[in-house]
């Protein structure tokens, strides 16, 4: 999918307000993220499967995995790492809170037609955190790319 100048500036500010809210629960980007991944499991979770799943690497994800445990948000077991109550607790409380972070930050902009359509989007509960993240790990695209058709 083709996105603007503009687009890539606002999902880059929208990451920072992402980063923002996560860095005031406690958590670094990635801890977060790695939070999320394993919270998506009933189960527990090899740290490969979860480096995997995220794209990263995984004596990286090991170390976050480690500071998570001490925090009391997962547990090691002998299958991998499993979410603790508290984990998923967090880990959706800070979803909600980088929801209405971003929902706020993009009511304040300038309502050009990109942030016009992700503020109908994001009332409208179809942009989140979620797509956020896929965005920016899409990148920009080429503008021959048209899912328009799909």
């Amino acid at each position: 999918m083709y996105r603007s100048e503009e687009d890539l500036a606002l999902l880059g500010e929208l990451a920072g307000v992402l980063d923002q809210t996560v860095a005031s629960g406690g958590l670094s980007a990635g801890t977060y993220l790695v939070l999320r991944e394993l919270a998506r499991h009933e189960g527990a979770v090899p740290v490969g499967a979860v480096a995997a799943a995220l794209g990263a690497d995984g004596d990286e994800v090991a170390d976050m995995v480690k500071r998570l445990i001490d925090d009391g948000l997962a547990a090691a077991g002998p299958a991998g790492v499993l979410v603790s109550d508290a984990g998923r607790e967090h880990a959706g409380t800070l979803e909600t809170q980088a929801n209405e972070a971003m929902r706020a930050y993009v009511m304040d902009r300038p309502h050009t037609a990109t942030v016009y359509g992700l503020v109908a989007s994001m009332q409208a509960g179809r942009f989140t955190v979620e797509d956020l993240i896929e965005f920016l790990n899409e990148g920009p695209g080429d503008a021959g790319d048209d899912d328009s058709t799909a």
